[in-house]
């Protein structure tokens, strides 16, 4: 019986949990770094089987476990980054990942692929060579479009053989299209990078007419596919200039708008949800303080309300279902507790937990990671996650920026920040301005404002704002961050030296000169991504000169610093070449500065593997010992 199978997944991860709660020791720092034991867990169509992540002697796993007396299958995905799993049949397993791969003098890069998983030939992953854009129901073949061989188009791919026929020819113009329930494609979007047309056509017969047209400089809208319910109306996204992105449809047939399907006052929508079986869109996800499921389907709603009463104490969202919708996979976030996950059976009205994310957490008492605003010196409101370490404060202080920086954090469990509270420090994450996730305007408000902005300055003023509400410790604190965080980190202790007492960062941008000069590699100065880049360094159209680069470039301002600094960045990072940690170490060490620079080959940007993760959070929990210690 399933159920069987899924008491003894759980048992054996409560076997692993036990001991943590008996002791008031912090968690070892393994037990963050670890791989999830359980993540993305996926149902088949026909409810038989359950695959997720998992974890098995350090390397993460592809795993399947079965109702009918089955052995568990399983794959090893440790040299590729899982982003999602789906089921393309009952048999066929599709694993959707990111592969690193060096490009010798240029480092690393990365490309998106996937993988087909036979359960009935589970010793072998076979490489598929696209992006899924949908499934053809009937035959369980894949619609692929983005080959990795240059091929343009569409088409339909037997997961099993490799066997493919085309159902789409295109001349490379065309990025998006939409499946209705056979498979068939009846929408696509085209767009030229050169002159920003944008273009809508829709198929009638062997025919496609062009049935909307404008320019967009900037693309901003996407298409998601058919709206369930509606065969004739389109689902588009697109960031209006007030509110969040929004969610709306159009006509298959006239291209003219229909109705908005969401759109929030103050968030953006997150991502629509997207049917397999129907390819249609039935809902959409909004990470508002914590995330949030908005279902245009009947069905789906009254799913997601008997789990919310089900499960009072948490923010439920549903990962999949089967084909009959009466089996799902469920994820349960809460502040203080690592991610939980079930299954829901609504045939009986039944939920079974199918483990925890990461098991040694799940008894421990984490801190808790509470959804805050504080005022920045010009009034502004920033909204921002702060974790409250043990004890009565004042705490000593990490702020730490997220990457992006057009990203932002979200609520639930963090690793990184529930380890540095575990240590006792009070953790703050700004969603500075420049943060995505809170509407255009609030996005665009940190354009031209990197390093000397409101951009840097909102992290500084969260510091004094935790000082004076008697959160934080005056002159304990430092600033730790990752990515753009890690420039944020840098820019602190070169263009406010005295703000902090340390600074950590993480594959930072250091040169944003080194940037803009390559911006031809992506396309040339007029490409979409050089005009993108340049409205978030300048504010304006125009890439910076050099000397608008080195005014916001810490690496030109090492001579300011008087604070410790730590960088730690590797070869493996496909987004922020080690250059910037290269260069930014050395005019640090020129300037006789307090500099430690660990440079590991094996680090990608992501911090994908154990060791990594690991390896950060020590390295990190030693410096901030000796520089906010007592």
């Amino acid at each position: 019986m399933f159920s069987r199978v899924i008491a003894a997944f759980a048992a054996a991860v409560s076997v692993a949990t036990g001991s943590l709660a008996q002791t008031q020791a912090p968690p070892p720092v393994e037990a963050f770094s670890r791989h999830p034991q359980i993540a993305v867990p996926v149902i088949s169509p026909d409810g038989r089987r359950i695959a997720m992540l998992s974890e098995a002697g350090g390397r993460q796993i592809v795993t399947v476990l079965s109702r009918d007396g089955e052995p568990p299958a399983g794959a090893n995905v440790s040299d590729v980054r899982v982003s999602r799993l789906f089921w393309a049949s009952d048999r066929m397993l599709i694993i959707v990942a990111s592969v690193a791969r060096d490009n010798g003098q240029w480092g690393a890069d990365d490309y998106t692929t996937m993988y087909a998983l036979d359960l009935e030939r589970p010793d072998r992953l076979r490489d598929l060579p696209g992006v899924a854009l949908g499934v053809v129901p009937e035959t369980g073949d894949l619609v692929i479009g983005g080959r990795r061989d240059g091929g343009a188009g569409l088409a339909a791919m037997n997961p099993e053989t490799g066997l493919e026929r085309t159902i789409a020819r295109s001349d490379g113009r065309y990025f998006g299209y939409a499946l209705d329930a056979s498979g068939t494609p009846v929408a696509r979007l085209r767009y030229n990078v050169v002159t920003s047309e944008y273009g809508l056509e829709t198929r009638s017969g062997e025919y496609w007419t062009t049935v909307q047209e404008r320019t967009e400089p900037q693309l901003t809208t996407s298409m998601w596919g058919i709206m369930a319910g509606a065969p004739d109306e389109l689902v588009f996204t697109d960031r209006p200039n007030e509110g969040g992105r929004r969610l709306y449809s159009v006509s298959l047939a006239t291209g003219e708008p229909v109705r908005v399907l969401f759109q929030d006052d103050e968030f953006d929508l997150t991502t629509p949800l997207f049917d397999y079986y129907t390819n249609t869109v039935l809902g959409a996800r909004i990470d508002r303080e914590m995330p949030t499921y908005v279902w245009f389907d009947e069905g789906m709603t009254n799913i997601q309300v008997s789990l919310e009463a089900a499960i009072p104490d948490a923010y439920v969202s549903i990962f999949s279902w089967s084909r009959d919708r009466t089996q799902f996979t469920v994820a349960a976030y809460r502040e203080n507790r690592p991610t939980e996950y079930f299954l829901f059976d609504a045939t009986v009205m039944s939920l079974a937990s199918l483990g925890n994310a990461f098991p040694e957490l799940a008894n421990s008492v984490l801190p808790q990671r509470l959804s805050i605003r504080y005022r920045a010196s010009d009034g502004t409101s920033i909204p921002a996650y702060l974790t409250l370490p043990d004890g009565d404060g004042p705490h000593p202080l990490v702020v730490l920026p997220h990457g992006g920086p057009a990203a932002r954090d979200t609520g639930g469990f963090d690793y990184l920040a529930h380890f540095l509270a575990s240590r006792g420090y009070l953790v703050l994450q700004p969603n500075y301005r420049g943060s995505s996730g809170y509407g255009v305007a609030w996005e665009q408000a940190g354009w031209g404002e990197w390093g000397r902005g409101v951009m840097q300055s909102d992290l500084t003023d969260g510091m004094n704002a935790m000082v004076r509400a008697g959160y934080a410790a005056e002159g304990r604190a430092c600033i730790v961050g990752a990515s753009y965080g890690g420039y944020a980190a840098l820019a602190a202790a070169t263009f406010t030296p005295d703000a902090f007492q340390c600074a950590a960062a993480i594959a930072p941008v250091t040169d944003l000169w080194e940037i803009a000069r390559n911006a031809d590699l992506w396309g040339g100065y007029q490409s979409p991504y050089s005009r993108l880049l340049a409205s978030r360094l300048t504010g304006t159209e125009e890439l910076p000169d050099r000397d608008q680069a080195d005014h916001i470039s810490p690496a030109e301002h090492a001579d300011a610093v008087q604070i410790p600094v730590l960088l730690i960045h590797g070869r493996e990072d496909s987004v922020v070449d080690d250059e910037h940690s290269d260069i930014m170490n050395r005019a640090l060490e020129r300037a006789g500065k307090d500099v430690t620079y660990i440079h590991e080959r094996e680090l990608d940007h992501w911090l994908t593997g154990p060791s990594m993760r690991e390896l950060v959070l020590r390295n990190v929990e030693t410096f901030l010992a000796e520089h906010l210690g007592e």
